[in-house]
């Protein structure tokens, strides 16, 4: 697993972070971001992560397990940051941790959730 972590911080970084911006088009009725469009938001970067970890061809993963905590929620035209990190958990598993927060300008940065992904990792085949 060392040689992984390590194949890890060579193919980029551990941690990353992006900005998306809250359009018409990912909010319901009441003008609040839809948990459809939150779950295509962390599909989409656990793909980029995902995708980060397959540069090494030795290894391959399987989604073991997803927790997902949502603590508020956002609305049209705020800007949500997108925080992920890779980190081991035991011997052959890592957790992608995504944590997503919502800022308006004049306001309190506020969680909006937090998805941990255990990945298992194992030789490939």
């Amino acid at each position: 697993m060392k040689n992984f972590i390590n194949s890890v911080r060579k193919s980029g970084p551990l941690r990353t972070k992006d900005n998306f911006i809250i359009t018409s088009s990912m909010v319901n009725s009441n003008g609040q971001l839809s948990i459809w469009n939150l779950m295509q938001l962390l599909n989409e970067v656990k793909g980029g992560r995902m995708n980060q970890l397959l540069l090494n061809v030795r290894f391959e993963d399987k989604v073991k397990n997803m927790d997902l905590k949502i603590y508020d929620n956002a609305n049209l035209e705020e800007t949500l940051v997108v925080e992920s990190s890779l980190a081991p958990s035991g011997k052959r598993s890592v957790d992608l941790k995504i944590y997503v927060s919502r800022r308006k300008k004049g306001m309190p940065v506020k969680r909006v959730c937090k998805a941990v992904y255990t990945l298992g990792m194992h030789a490939a085949k």
